[in-house]
């Protein structure tokens, strides 16, 4: 039989998803990760779930990986020594930016620093015009300067970004090519293979942070791609996309900036099928981990995507699933400030050295050793009792750090920091939701990660939303992901025109050189036409905007009918997200987009089998909800068959995650093992815990 791996790493666990091309069947496992060097907590997944399961290497037929490299390259600034060459007057773009506060009433707010300092941005001398014509070409002697410069400095990445290169790449690629003859071995990036559209901030930000995390991300693939092909592993390796696509090894060390949301994309994908098993179109999903939660949007079973992003304050303009992350995760410090509040986050324990009750050094209080007091996690082991559990320890440094300083219980100071940590998040899936004018009554909750579902019936609450869902394998959920995605590659060309004088025959010229690039791609990868899928979209604005909004074309054959119908969406569009629309005023176009698929064969999720319909057996442990201890029922995941129901109080354990059910609340198990639970309005919880 042949297999798929996919495989997430996290802040504090490396998640393994493995499933059976035969019978659809998905095995999971749990290894700690190795920040030191993720690529050996990945290789002790491969080797554990291979081992578990008696499978040899050679079996595993398709392999692809969500990566955390470039993403934390970038937030600890640990990247390489990278320089910048622009158009000569324009040296500043990146400290300059767009003259916005990054927080409005805070007076001592500061940008973070440009990760390429004003020394190593350099000028060289050339112009193209807004026309894309090539007015002023550069000297070959400004070349050679350049080349002195690199040599001096020992640059280790370089970012080339000339003005307007969007409307005329031509300078661009004659100084990469240039370069690249006097120093083979340097990493460079140029916009114009990167982002060619218009804003030259946001152009110019982007290829900074991908040439920022190029060399530490061709380390660590390569070194992957060399270990997993000692261990035996035939299969290529496939890379996560923000966008929730998967791209080649060779393209993803080209354009990293295209990972910075690698493994939390992945679960997003797989919240997109659990959709579709349970005909709940709109979910808001929340994938919780050791150190952050990352929050998106799925409506009418389609993700929500951006092209306007920023992670760190960097802003990032390619596509990505349109996610908000805060640092409020299993590991998320506990601290009591200056005036004496109780903190959360963002500050973790991270894998190394972890919470105090995993016993392997910490020494501050968290959110996971909250959830240990309170009964919530299980207070001997987890992982399957892989992992023993310090709850003595956990008491202790609560009770020192948070309960004393605050004069409360050590049960009350646990469930102080879950509020706080709760009510962290709600605000943080707020900005996906609300402020994008959604109701949040109108969706389910989907919680995933591994402390997703501990928390996820406080959130619902909070919310309001319909009911929750957790999936068979939550604290797997993205690794499970990644092996649905199907390959994608997104193309963008500048297309500047009012919609009112626009040039159709034009228009559909650029949509046809951008759609046979996009198949040209995908045929080199195995694709034929059957199993391609080409998608065409437009950014429109009201004329004098500064942003602008994606819309999908109606047919990739633009006629005033076709654009016609392009500008109500876009009107309905900016009405939702903006509360208002202006259908008589002009509207231009900024940039044409294509997005292709090579679609990857999907196999059936295999269902559970009928029970018997007997009472499942449980054991007991006393559980604090809202201020009191409750006897619980404690159910082990796998032995819950289908349509079996029960009622909270009860905690569900399984290998990878542990959820929380309240007194009152109903849970059934629907065919294909998610945990449905109905979501309780806050009087109907406070009467059930009365009862």
């Amino acid at each position: 039989m042949k297999y798929r791996i996919g495989v997430d790493t996290g802040g504090t666990f490396t998640d393994v998803a493995l499933l059976a091309e035969g019978t659809g069947d998905i095995t999971v496992t749990k290894v700690p990760s190795t920040p030191h060097n993720s690529a050996i907590g990945v290789m002790d997944g491969v080797r554990q779930i291979l081992s578990e399961n008696s499978i040899s290497a050679g079996d595993i037929t398709f392999f692809t990986h969500g990566s955390t490299v470039a993403t934390n390259t970038l937030l600890e600034r640990k990247g390489a020594k990278t320089a910048l060459i622009t158009t000569k007057g324009f040296r500043d773009i990146l400290e300059i930016g767009r003259q916005t506060r990054p927080d409005l009433y805070n007076f001592r707010a500061r940008r973070p620093k440009p990760l390429i300092p004003r020394d190593l941005r350099w000028e060289i001398d050339e112009r193209v015009n807004a026309r894309g014509e090539v007015i002023k070409d550069f000297d070959r002697k400004d070349i050679n300067v350049l080349a002195e410069m690199i040599k001096k400095e020992e640059i280790e990445s370089l970012v080339i970004c000339l003005i307007n290169s969007f409307l005329n790449k031509d300078n661009e690629v004659k100084l990469k090519e240039m370069l690249r003859e006097a120093f083979p071995e340097l990493s460079i990036t140029i916009s114009a293979e990167i982002l060619p559209e218009i804003k030259e901030f946001e152009r110019t930000s982007t290829v900074a942070v991908n040439g920022y995390v190029m060399p530490k991300m061709n380390f660590y693939l390569r070194d992957l791609e060399n270990s997993l092909e000692d261990y035996g592993v035939k299969s290529s390796l496939y890379i996560m996309q923000s966008n929730g696509g998967i791209i080649t090894t060779d393209t993803a060390v080209e354009q990293p900036v295209r990972t910075v949301l690698s493994g939390p994309a992945g679960g997003v994908i797989a919240g997109t099928d659990i959709a579709f098993q349970t005909d709940i179109g709109n979910l808001i999903t929340i994938d919780m981990g050791g150190t952050s939660l990352d929050a998106a949007l799925i409506e009418n079973g389609e993700p929500q995507y951006t092209t306007n992003s920023q992670i760190n304050n960097f802003p990032i303009n390619v596509p990505m699933v349109e996610m908000h992350t805060i640092g409020s995760g299993g590991g998320s410090i506990a601290w009591i400030d200056s005036g004496g509040a109780l903190r959360v986050g963002p500050h973790s324990a991270g894998a190394d050295p972890g919470p105090v009750c995993y016993d392997k050094g910490g020494t501050e209080p968290t959110v996971s050793d909250a959830n240990a007091i309170l009964g919530r996690l299980n207070p001997d082991s987890i992982l399957g009792g892989k992992m023993k559990m310090n709850l003595e320890g956990a008491r202790k440094i609560v009770k020192e750090k948070i309960a004393e300083p605050l004069s409360l219980s050590v049960e009350e100071a646990a469930e102080g920091i879950l509020k706080v940590v709760n009510a962290n998040m709600v605000r943080g899936i707020r900005v996906v939701s609300v402020e994008k004018g959604h109701d949040t009554r109108d969706f389910s909750l989907l919680a995933f990660g591994g402390a997703g579902p501990l928390h996820a019936v406080d959130i619902a609450h909070e919310l309001e939303s319909k009911n929750v869902i957790v999936p068979p394998s939550p604290g797997i959920n993205c690794a499970a992901g990644m092996l649905i995605a199907d390959v994608r590659h997104d193309y963008v060309s500048a297309f500047i025109s009012t919609t009112t004088n626009i040039d159709y025959e034009k228009l559909q010229q650029s949509l046809k050189v951008l759609e046979d690039d996009a198949r040209s791609a995908l045929k080199q990868q195995g694709f034929d036409d059957k199993h391609t899928q080409i998608n065409h979209s437009i950014d429109l604005r009201y004329v004098g905007q500064a942003y602008d909004i994606n819309v999908e074309l109606a047919s990739v054959e633009v006629n005033a009918d076709v654009l016609d119908k392009t500008i109500q969406d876009f009107h309905d569009i900016h009405e939702k997200i903006y509360g208002f629309s202006r259908r008589e005023e002009s509207l231009e176009t900024v940039n044409i987009r294509v997005s292709s698929f090579g679609l990857i064969e999907k196999l059936e999720s295999r269902k559970l089998e009928e029970g018997s319909g007997a009472e499942v057996e449980y054991t007991t442990r006393y559980v604090y909800f809202d201020g009191e201890f409750h006897e619980t029922k404690i159910y082990q995941r796998p032995n819950l068959y289908m349509n079996y129901e029960f009622e909270g109080p009860a905690i569900i354990e399984q290998l990878d995650s542990t959820a929380v059910i309240y007194p009152g609340q109903r849970v059934r198990v629907d065919s294909f093992g998610n945990l449905i639970i109905e979501n309780a309005t806050a009087e109907d919880k406070e009467d059930a815990i009365d009862d």
